[in-house]
C-alpha cells in the first residue's frame, strides 16, 4: 500500500550508476534509509540527485510494506524550495555540518513532531535569513540539545561554580575527571543557552571563542549520546567561519 513521506535528508550513498540509498529523518515514521532511482533509462525517468542534498525537505510515495529490504522511492517532489541554502557557500558548509551532526544524533530516532518542526523551522529561518549566520549552528546544537533529552541544568550557578559536562549540571567543587568548565567558563553558559537566532548577532565571537563554544557543546553531545561519533565537516566548518 502506498504512503505519502516527508522527510529531511540526512545523507545519501551512491549504489551502482542508477540508484542511491537514502537516510532521512521523516515526520511519520522517525528515522528511515529508502532506495531511489537518479538515473533515466528507457521510460524511467530519473527522481534527480539534486532532490537528495543533504537537508532538502522532500516528500514521496513508497511502500512500507512491501517485500522489499528498502523501501523505493516514487514520485520525489520538493515540498520547501530553498532560495539560498544551496547557493550561498557559508549557508551550504553550514548544511554540510548540520547534516552529519544531525545524522550522528538522529541515531535510531523514532517519529517526534516537536522535534521535526524545529528542524524544518529552522533550516527556512536559515535559508530565508539575509543578517550573519556566524553564530547558526551554535544556536541550532543548543536548542537541539532539548529536543534529544540532553537539555544541561543551568540552575545552581554560583561565583567558583563548575560545569561537569557529563551530569550537565553546575557543581561546587572541581570535578575528578576532565569534562568540565573552569568557572569562568562554566558562568557563560545561561547567557550562550539564552541566544536565539534573533539575538544571535548582539554576540560579537572571536575565532577563538567560537571554535570553543562549538568544542563543547560536540563535547556535551558525546558524552551524552553514545552513537555521536567522530564529525568529519567540523575542522573544514571552523575554517570557512575564521
Amino acid at each position: 500500500m502506498q504512503q505519502r513521506i516527508r522527510g529531511i535528508v540526512l545523507r545519501t550513498v551512491k549504489v551502482g550508476d542508477a540508484s542511491i540509498i537514502t537516510d532521512l529523518f521523516t515526520e511519520s515514521h522517525g528515522r528511515m534509509s529508502f532506495v531511489a532511482h537518479v538515473s533515466s533509462s528507457g521510460r524511467r525517468r530519473s527522481s534527480g540527485a539534486a532532490f537528495w542534498r543533504p537537508l532538502n525537505m522532500v516528500e514521496f510515495d513508497t511502500d512500507l510494506h512491501g517485500q522489499s529490504r528498502l523501501p523505493h522511492v516514487r514520485g520525489v517532489r520538493l515540498y520547501v524550495n530553498y532560495a539560498t541554502l544551496p547557493y550561498e557557500p557559508m549557508k551550504q558548509m553550514l548544511a554540510m555540518f548540520l547534516a552529519e551532526f544531525l545524522c550522528r544524533v538522529l541515531h535510531g530516532q523514532q517519529p517526534d513532531a516537536p522535534l521535526y518542526g524545529y528542524l524544518t523551522h529552522s533550516l527556512q529561518w536559515l535559508d530565508t535569513t539575509e543578517g550573519e549566520v556566524a553564530n547558526f549552528h551554535l544556536v541550532f546544537l543548543m536548542h537541539l540539545s532539548q529536543f534529544v533529552g540532553i537539555w544541561p541544568n543551568l540552575e545552581g550557578l554560583r561565583n567558583g561554580s563548575y560545569f561537569d559536562l557529563r551530569t550537565g549540571s553546575y557543581s561546587a567543587i572541581q570535578p575528578l575527571h576532565a569534562d568540565y568548565l573552569q568557572p569562568d567558563e562554566a558562568r557563560w553558559l545561561p547567557l550562550l543557552f539564552r541566544m536565539n537566532y534573533s539575538t544571535m548577532h548582539l554576540f560579537r565571537f572571536s575565532r577563538t571563542q567560537r571554535r570553543r563554544v562549538l568544542s563543547v557543546l560536540t563535547d556535551f553531545y558525546r558524552l551524552h549520546l553514545p552513537s555521536f561519533g567522530p564529525l568529519h565537516s567540523l575542522d573544514v566548518l571552523s575554517a570557512v567561519l575564521d
